[in-house]
């Protein structure tokens, strides 16, 4: 049995129902959300500063600087992690990926990752800052390599019809949340390249992420599987994958 579960796909795609029940049945298994604060390849919350801090929780050295959370108190410094070049972000979470394989190397425990390899990679690079995808390919297939020696399974949820199930996660989700989600994607450097606006705009958006993640996920030497997830039968899927014996048993 591999050391690491990947679970991806879209908003609504059905991805915390079914960490959950993927953790329930991995008993042993330790489950990190996307908000965990704690996550050891997922930063959000935490700011990068090139001098040294003086405020703040420090969590390590990275990239020539510091990596800080703050309190509610903290006056804060630096940049978000999530907001640096891209480049950079890449070198320093590949260091942070890098860290968590040797930890699991010296404790041999079993993990499950919420959105930690494509989509945090696709949000940045492709909706956020809108570079070549060429550089993000590269990005996640330097992450494949790294955690290659924990035999990981992707896991990705697909999402069919992207309109009909975003506009039911929309109108079922509270007003801060479709406030934000939709500023959040139409307000960044794709959305303008591409004129894309309002729920209409997030839509066309979140299919050509969900198409260029699941082409690079095809092209990589990772074992995978891909579950249509629109009626809700991931959990089906889940139940017939856990009764075939893996190849690295």
């Amino acid at each position: 049995m591999g050391k690491l579960w990947l679970i991806e796909g879209l908003p609504g795609s059905g991805k915390s129902t079914f960490c959950e029940a993927l953790r329930d049945a991995e008993n042993k298994a330790t489950f990190y959300s996307e908000v965990d604060a704690n996550h050891p390849v997922d930063v959000h919350g935490v700011y990068w500063l090139q001098e040294q801090p003086v405020q703040g929780e420090v969590l390590g050295e990275a990239d020539g600087g510091w990596l800080v959370r703050y309190g509610s108190g903290d006056a804060i410094a630096g940049t978000d992690v999530y907001e640096l070049p891209f480049e950079q972000h890449a070198r320093i979470m590949l260091a942070r990926w890098r860290q968590f394989v040797e930890q699991v190397k010296q404790n041999g425990q079993r993990y499950i990752f919420e959105c930690a390899f494509l989509q945090n990679p696709f949000t940045i690079g492709m909706v956020a800052q809108d570079v070549p995808h060429e550089q993000i390919e590269a990005y996640v297939s330097e992450i494949a390599e790294v955690v290659r020696p924990l035999a990981p399974t992707v896991i990705y949820l697909e999402t069919q019809n992207v309109e009909k199930v975003f506009r039911q996660v929309y109108a079922e989700r509270p007003e801060g949340w479709q406030t934000g989600f939709v500023a959040y994607y139409t307000s960044q450097h794709y959305a303008k390249r591409c004129n894309h606006q309002g729920v209409d705009g997030t839509i066309e958006i979140l299919k050509e992420r969900q198409e260029r993640e699941m082409k690079l996920l095809n092209r990589l030497a990772l074992h995978h599987l891909v579950i249509p997830n629109d009626e809700r039968r991931s959990l089906e899927g889940l139940k017939k994958m856990l009764e075939v014996p893996s190849c690295n048993d």
